[in-house]
């Protein structure tokens, strides 16, 4: 049984948490560069990334929308590590105003 499940791709398996890991980091970092270029991140380009580094759809199995909005939060991280800085060089009124705009660019929670 342990065989099994190892060959199925299971949390036990290495490889298997390694490749979800990169998948949600790449995807991630597609992601942000629509962040860093200001624009707002629809549902569809939140899937279609998904599908191109998950190798398959929701509908398929292949991710989860949990999966895709853990995606969109480490985007938000990296945009934030981008800006650098720039932001914690700000008034905290202005930080909070930019991580409202940030916030207003991304999908909710809502799948």
């Amino acid at each position: 049984m342990v065989q099994q499940l190892f060959t199925q791709g299971s949390l036990f398996d290495l490889q298997t948490v390694i490749d979800y890991g990169q998948s949600v980091i790449n995807v991630a970092q597609e992601l942000a560069k629509v962040l860093t270029d200001n624009r707002p991140l629809s549902t569809k380009t939140v899937s279609s990334q998904m599908n191109r580094y998950f190798l398959g759809t929701a509908a398929s199995g292949a991710w989860q929308w949990k999966d895709a909005y853990e995606a969109v939060e480490v985007a938000q991280i990296l945009y934030l590590r981008h800006l650098g800085i720039k932001i914690l060089s700000q008034q905290p009124q202005v930080v909070v105003q930019q991580l409202e705009e940030l916030t207003a660019l991304c999908p909710t929670h809502t799948r």
